[in-house]
């Protein structure tokens, strides 16, 4: 009987400490991934709430952590004044990312379907060289990039720097895209092509709309990533009614005083279009970056 009491009164220990050890497990790292979330997230706050302050409370040494004069001038002062030339950058940056993901996604989905479906010598080297040339810094690959622009006479142009921007989003996305087409059955096509369809029409009219997820969500990473771009713009585009929205940030800042408040509010209206965007596809771009690990 004592041990069987033993027994009884050691099971339920036990399975406590387990349920404890799970909601301890839990509570570290939903503390952690708050922690993180606030330190990403604290710097566009902080960015939001300058824009909205006075310039005399800005340079104030006491830390506010909400502005203390609410204001509308330095949104006024980036819309009205012509220095700013927001609404031809915005357009430049419009003009120039949207074509070279077009041209990217066109070049990078014909790409990802031929390294998923067909096999071809050296196709394990190329795959490494797609993931490797990732880790390359962009001002390296700048530096040779200008000086073939100046020899074709594209510098100081909008297709210059689209085409730096085309060549340069091509290998993360073919390999995005080739992890995407992985996760559709071949059997789909194959079938399709038993019953008369060519490549092409299986492509066209099974494969095409399977992958629109997948095609979108990298379509919306290359054109984040062309929109935010600000050192090739820097270089390549020089005349002032070429500027793109970041190098535009950098001129209107000025180089004896930066106003602050302006400054972030041109930062904001800058992200805003970016952040619109990802928000109303978020659920599309989270699912077609993951529906490609999940074969």
């Amino acid at each position: 009987m004592a041990a069987t009491s033993r027994v009884r009164t050691t099971r339920p220990s036990a399975s406590h400490r387990k349920s404890v050890l799970r909601v301890l497990r839990y509570v570290i790292h939903y503390a952690a991934l708050t922690a993180i979330t606030l330190f990403c997230v604290f710097p566009l706050i902080w960015i939001l709430k300058t824009s909205f302050e006075s310039p005399q409370y800005i340079r104030n040494a006491q830390i506010q952590w909400v502005p203390h004069q609410f204001t509308w001038d330095n949104y006024r002062e980036v819309l009205t004044n012509p220095r700013a030339m927001i609404g031809r950058s915005f357009l430049n940056s419009l003009l120039v990312s949207g074509v070279a993901t077009i041209f990217s996604v066109s070049m990078t989905t014909l790409a990802g379907y031929a390294m998923s479906r067909f096999r071809f010598r050296g196709k394990f080297i190329f795959s490494v060289y797609l993931v490797l040339i990732n880790m390359i810094p962009g001002t390296l690959i700048l530096i040779s990039m200008f000086i073939l622009l100046i020899k074709l006479g594209l510098v100081n142009s909008y297709w210059g720097l689209t085409a730096f921007y085309a060549s340069g989003g091509i290998p993360l996305a073919t390999w995005m895209l080739k992890g995407y087409f992985d996760s559709i059955p071949v059997d789909m096509e194959e079938q399709a092509m038993i019953d008369g369809a060519t490549r092409v029409g299986a492509i066209r009219h099974i494969i095409a709309p399977l992958a629109l997820p997948g095609i979108a969500a990298v379509s919306i990473f290359v054109f984040m990533g062309n929109w935010n771009e600000f050192m090739a713009a820097l270089t390549i585009l020089q005349k002032q009614e070429l500027r793109t929205l970041p190098v535009q940030i950098i001129n209107f800042m000025g180089f004896q005083r930066v106003e602050w408040g302006p400054v972030m509010a041109y930062s904001i209206i800058v992200g805003l279009p970016v952040g619109v965007l990802f928000a109303l596809v978020q659920r599309q771009f989270v699912g077609g970056l993951t529906a490609g690990f999940t074969k």
